[in-house]
């Protein structure tokens, strides 16, 4: 993965090497099954990260180890919690 967009650079987190990419990985992958938008949001342990309107110029601050799992909320439901935040869908993350 050499050339990221700046969608795509969004969605880093501080692993080194391929680990970096693992959310970049599992966004496409369901934005290709059709659960996902364009630039999904991110919500770690509850908290929002990263969103279409909000500049980010730093990675994600957690690694691939300390996720324990991930949920996907399609735009149906995301967008009556988050507004137009969530129009591209919510990537769920939780380390706990």
């Amino acid at each position: 993965m050499a050339n990221l967009t700046d969608v795509e650079k969004h969605y880093l987190i501080t692993d080194n090497g391929n680990k970096k990419f693992y959310l970049i990985d599992f966004i496409k992958e369901n934005q290709e099954r059709g659960k996902l938008g364009e630039i999904p949001m991110v919500v770690v342990d509850g908290k929002p990260v990263t969103y279409h309107y909000k500049e980010l110029n730093e990675k994600i601050g957690i690694s691939k180890n300390d996720i324990k799992r991930i949920e996907i909320m399609e735009s149906e439901k995301s967008i009556p919690l988050f507004g137009n935040a969530g129009k591209f869908g919510v990537v769920q993350v939780y380390t706990y």
